[in-house]
């Protein structure tokens, strides 16, 4: 402590650097009702933001991981994962 009251860092000359993790945005293919398609650039909060899904949901559609074949119902959206096929479905759309 400085004789002020404030804090002193151990060492005055480093200075530290906080970094900021930056999300990656993700390609995604949107399919409207109507079979309409178009692509979504976003990373995963705003996927799960859109569609009210939690991150674990997101995790098991993630090629990194080794998960088996799964589907699983959501209160608003069914999210399936096929080996090759990965999609989340909603009543109005599915990407």
């Amino acid at each position: 402590m400085a004789r002020d009251g404030s804090p002193v860092p151990a060492d005055p000359q480093a200075m530290v650097v906080v970094k900021k993790k930056t999300q990656t945005s993700r390609s995604w293919i949107l399919i409207d009702a109507m079979g309409q398609g178009s692509m979504l650039d976003v990373d995963k909060y705003a996927i799960m933001h859109k569609i009210q899904i939690n991150a674990r949901d997101l995790r098991i559609l993630d090629p990194l991981l080794s998960y088996p074949s799964t589907i699983l119902g959501r209160e608003k959206a069914i999210v399936l994962n096929l080996e090759h096929i990965k999609a989340i479905i909603t009543a109005e759309e599915v990407s």
